[in-house]
């Protein structure tokens, strides 16, 4: 613990914030080799100084995701080789190089220029408005002002109050913000995961720096947020009661049944889809995890080979994966809306007649390789991914989980995968770089999944985690110089 805690960070700092591709992969390796630094650590220090030096919101997703990504990768099952164990350690180095240069032009302003000054705080018990702090924040909201926004937050900051509350209020505030792909929520969850990696604490002005200006964009909302909105106006449909149910969780009321209705029917159909799954015994966070489960089904219902609508639908996973984020972190009852707006947006992102996809490229899978060794089926996955053969990559990733293998290890090997493309590269890799957030966002919801949706593991978030990873593959110069600095150290 000493060791994680005394870490020498200052050198891959320097090296991130000059831009050197070298130098980060030597000093991301360096700390990956003393035991006790744990990547999430060495992955907040960048963070932290990419939000001070305004990163750009998709290059914070990619570090956003690199603490979940590096923790999967460490539970991939090793094989009988020598050097296996090292080369898992060292493996975490792949998604960290890819999060650091991915936010490094940000990282250098926000290290070496003085932090912007903040507004003065406005603590809730100073604020006048008549429906408390929520009500303010929804006013400055309204006007797109980001200093009233700014000083609101900053003032549960500065009574102490735990940050969970700040995230509360973000919530709140976007329960009917729905522009197309889901910004800004899923910008505030990726700020989130820098701040979990750092420990929020002193820290937490820095995601308010950096994450206001994102609420107040001007993208117009989708139908699907007004729809949400006007269904949740209605008093029957009010959704408070919630918090007085005391009866046992009854997760299956978010099954196939419910995930079938999100998609069917108009928008007012998908959210009474929701307010039934809660009066049949759902839970909120129940809720989210169907509605995941439905958003990963348009991941699948992606025409084979068309790579820009696969991002689309991968935006939308990763929506509805904020939303029941939103879910885990607060018990609030104003946030519970969210869930007609997620409902609405998968609603409203209804696929034509199938035209391909998963389930067709599944019917003609070719046999899986690697026997029945966990680490050997693994290196086929990853064999095949590389090879774009999803039909193989799917069976085998099937196959690992009906072996009863633990699923980290499966997703740890997804999300490594994904890892290997540029996240900074050319304009035919633009699509590539959307991969590492996108897969994590599934492999995050496969295993949160509660045990009355899991289906055996065999459900479509697996088979999306596995789409993702294989089909949005594209250049890894970054990948070819870690796996060299790795390989000199023998």
């Amino acid at each position: 613990m000493a060791t994680m805690l005394h870490a020498d960070t200052t050198p891959l700092l320097e090296a991130v914030a000059a831009q050197d591709t070298a130098a980060t992969i030597r000093e991301t390796v360096r700390l990956l080799g003393a035991r006790n630094v744990k990547p999430a650590y060495i992955a907040a220090r960048v963070g932290i100084a990419a939000l001070w030096g305004n990163a750009r919101p998709h290059a914070l997703s990619v570090l956003g995701a690199t603490g979940q990504v590096a923790d999967w990768i460490r539970a991939i099952p090793l094989g009988a080789e020598s050097g296996d164990e090292a080369h898992r350690v060292y493996a975490a180095a792949f998604p960290l190089a890819q999060g650091f240069l991915a936010v490094a032009d940000s990282v250098g302003a926000g290290l070496r220029e003085p932090h912007p000054s903040l507004p003065e705080p406005l603590e809730p018990a100073d604020i006048k408005h008549p429906d408390g702090t929520h009500g303010a924040l929804a006013e400055a909201f309204s006007k797109r002002d980001v200093e009233q926004i700014r000083r609101i937050l900053l003032g549960f900051y500065a009574t102490g109050t735990d940050y969970r509350h700040i995230q509360e209020a973000i919530y709140t505030t976007l329960r009917f913000r729905y522009p197309t792909n889901g910004f800004p929520l899923t910008f505030a969850l990726s700020a989130s995961d820098v701040e979990d990696m750092a420990e929020w604490g002193d820290q937490t002005p820095a995601l308010i720096y950096w994450f206001t200006p994102l609420m107040v964009d001007q993208s117009p909302d989708t139908p699907a947020a007004q729809a949400a909105q006007a269904f949740a106006a209605q008093p029957n449909n009010d959704l408070s009661w919630l918090r007085k149910r005391l009866s046992v969780p009854k997760e299956e009321a978010a099954g196939a049944e419910f995930q079938r209705a999100i998609s069917g029917g108009n928008a007012t159909a998908a959210c009474s889809a929701v307010l039934t799954a809660l009066k049949n015994g759902a839970t909120p966070q129940g809720v989210g995890a169907g509605l995941a489960l439905a958003a990963a089904e348009r991941v699948n219902a992606a025409p084979t080979g068309d790579r820009a609508a696969l991002v689309r639908a991968g935006q939308l996973l990763r929506y509805a994966h904020a939303v029941h984020m939103a879910m885990l972190h607060t018990q609030a009852a104003q946030i519970w809306p969210l869930l007609y707006t997620a409902a609405c947006a998968i609603n409203e992102a209804q696929p034509g007649a199938p035209t391909g996809g998963v389930l067709a490229i599944s019917a003609s899978a070719s046999a899986p390789l690697g026997g029945l060794i966990p680490a050997t089926m693994l290196r086929s996955l990853d064999q095949q991914i590389a090879l774009g053969d999803l039909g193989s990559a799917l069976a085998t990733a099937r196959r690992y989980i009906q072996l009863g293998n633990a699923p980290r290890g499966l997703v740890g090997a997804l999300a490594l995968a994904a890892s290997l493309n540029d996240a900074t590269g050319s304009a035919d890799d633009a699509l590539a770089a959307h991969a590492l957030p996108m897969v994590t966002a599934a492999a995050a919801e496969y295993l949160a999944l509660p045990a009355a949706l899991r289906s055996g593991g065999q459900n479509a978030l697996l088979a999306a985690g596995v789409r993702l990873a294989t089909e949005l593959r594209g250049g890894h110069s970054v990948a070819d110089q870690v796996r060299a600095a790795i390989e000199q150290i023998g």
